[in-house]
């Protein structure tokens, strides 16, 4: 049998050369691949090929098939041999046959010898040491199709597209997150700005599905021991909000009973589905995925979502998570202003505003193995312009965050809550708090008409190094006791205020807290404290009694501050709020 003619090393270098001027051009992943894949098919001549990725849980994607039907590619009785493919993802070497049926390490395969497989050629993708996917190629036809020299090609092609494949990846990745946070912030601000549950929460959904492109999407809410459809938009929409569903009935029930969220890529293997609402309405549901509306450990209801081409995944589900959670707020936020409504009291509606508050206010502190955390928020009327909120995302890091709106009352309250959606949807999961602040200010200043900056100090710490990265928006500094030298150093500002110039770009800067080592986190109502004489408390007492009683515990510390604050101030009134969060490390 004649060997197939080869390419020369020039004709291989000017092909790299073409293949990364033309893929690196690009960052889609879909074009990328298709034009890798073309590249290839063309220079080593073969029959038929598709690429291969791992994804993010494991599982294969093939992509740019040719000669193939992509899509039953990854069926079992699909023309190609997945145990070759999985061979070289799991060895990250590259595999030839020149004819697949006489080759010792594979004639044994059932795949290889049932499809008669003739050439095989195969090669992973590698960056920086990880197998991400593989090219594969085949010819049914022939055996030798393939020669070392088409190997050697493909692996140098590989080697090139890789890096590409991967650049594109990140690319995509983060174009996903920049439009998820884009989403989230679009259905905070709708959640915040109006009342009128109905339609806020019709317009929720309605993004929801846009983004997933579900045929249909639901919210129920939990009265009685029913959980009665409130809204509802797609197919059926109609004919479906007047069903009730029994508490303990149905997917939708389980979510409710264990607080908990789930993805179902086919109703009919799973013994929770209950089918009652499909024979009433006519509608099939095929993919269901649900998530429970929670406030204050209380599960309020449920968003469904139905039927995505190509099913759910887990990150369509965290997405549905997060927003259950501002949509859970929307609803309470509702029912508290109604029944203060129809009360008609002015103070029943700031003890509810007050009560939706202490819901955004953290009841408990992260517990990290040689750390503590403690924290106090103290209001000085029924409603708060102060907070804190403590960050922690899928890893070990912690995020701290404390926060001052520049005016007091139910206004500063009321936009307190806003800017908090915009400051946690910001920095959660996020590794680079100067980029996530600087993009909260520009959401902050685009809906900011009233005119009420905010203060804010944010601390991504890892607890493992000790290492503590931090943005200082205008707030006033933490004080950093070291328990090496006994010094107190003030953690300066890296930025303005929140919410005056949407150009402004806030820095990070990073200190290391040893063993002992404490940081006070603290508002402007305690150095403005002010007692009977119209003195105020000042930082210079701050900084004594932290230097004073640094040995202490975070708790212990947070006490001595309060009780020296309000013996301070005597029977004066409060003046300001006030908020402490103390990290020491043991």
């Amino acid at each position: 049998m004649p060997t197939p003619s080869n390419p020369s090393s020039t004709e291989h270098l000017a092909l790299l050369y073409n293949l990364f001027k033309t893929v690196g051009s690009s960052l889609d992943l879909d074009e990328v691949l298709n034009q890798v894949m073309d590249e290839v098919i063309t220079a080593i001549r073969a029959e038929r090929g598709f690429i291969v990725l791992r994804a993010n849980d494991g599982s294969l994607e093939f992509w740019a098939a040719r000669g193939l039907n992509q899509e039953n590619i990854q069926e079992p009785d699909a023309q190609v041999s997945h145990s070759l493919i999985e061979k070289v993802l799991a060895e990250g070497s590259s595999l030839l046959t020149l004819d697949a049926q006489q080759e010792e390490v594979l004639k044994d395969r059932e795949s290889v010898m049932g499809l008669r497989l003739k050439a095989v050629l195969c090669s992973p993708l590698v960056t920086k040491g990880k197998v991400i996917g593989a090219i594969y190629l085949d010819n049914r036809l022939k055996e030798g199709a393939f020669s070392q020299n088409d190997s050697a090609l493909l692996e140098a092609i590989a080697g090139t597209a890789a890096m590409v494949i991967e650049n594109a990846r990140l690319f995509q990745h983060s174009q996903s997150q920049v439009k998820t946070l884009h989403l989230l912030y679009d259905i905070n601000t709708d959640l915040t700005a109006t009342l009128d549950l109905e339609r806020v929460l019709t317009t929720s959904l309605e993004r929801i599905q846009d983004t997933l492109g579900t045929a249909a999407c639901s919210i129920l809410t939990l009265e009685g021991d029913e959980l009665v459809f409130q809204v509802a938009i797609g197919e059926k929409s109609e004919e479906i909000k007047p069903f009730r569903i029994p508490t303990g009935h149905g997917i939708a029930g389980w979510v409710v009973e264990n607080a908990e969220g789930v993805i179902v890529n086919d109703v009919e293997q799973d013994p929770r589905f209950f089918s009652g609402a499909d024979e009433e309405t006519g509608f099939v549901t095929k993919q269901l995925m649900a998530a429970p509306m929670i406030v204050n450990d209380q599960t309020l209801g449920v968003i469904e979502v139905f039927n995505k081409p190509g099913g759910f995944g887990e990150a369509d589900l965290e997405l549905l998570k997060t927003i259950a959670g501002s949509a859970a707020i929307a609803l309470e936020n509702a029912r508290l202003y109604l029944v203060a409504v129809e009360k008609g009291r002015m103070e029943q509606e700031l003890q509810m505003a007050r009560r939706v508050q202490t819901s955004l206010i953290p009841d408990k502190v992260p517990r990290r193995k040689g750390w503590e955390f403690a924290a106090r928020w103290v209001p000085a009327r029924e409603v708060s312009g102060d907070y804190y909120d403590f960050i922690q995302g899928n890893g070990k890091k912690v995020g701290v965050l404390i926060a001052d709106v520049t005016d007091k009352g139910m206004p500063a309250a009321l936009f307190m809550a806003f800017s908090r959606s915009i400051l946690r949807a910001s920095l959660d999961h996020s590794e680079s708090p100067g980029k996530s602040v600087t993009y909260a200010n520009e959401m902050i200043c685009a809906d900011s008409t009233i005119g009420m900056p905010v203060t804010a100090f944010y601390a991504l710490l890892d607890p493992a190094s000790g290492q503590m990265t931090y943005v200082n928006a205008g707030h006033n500094p933490p004080l950093h006791f070291r328990a090496k030298d006994g010094r107190l150093v003030e953690l300066k500002a890296t930025g303005m205020l929140l919410g005056a110039i949407e150009e402004a770009e806030y820095g990070e800067a990073v200190i290391e807290l040893g063993a002992g080592d404490m940081v006070v986190f603290f508002t402007d109502g305690i150095p403005d404290a002010i007692n009977k004489s119209k003195e105020d408390f000042g930082e210079a007492r701050l900084k004594a009694l932290v230097q004073e009683h640094a040995n202490k515990s975070a708790q212990e510390m947070i006490d001595v501050l309060e009780n020296s604050i309000l013996e301070f101030i005597d029977e004066n009134a409060q003046f300001d709020d006030i908020t402490m969060v103390v990290v020491k490390r043991l």
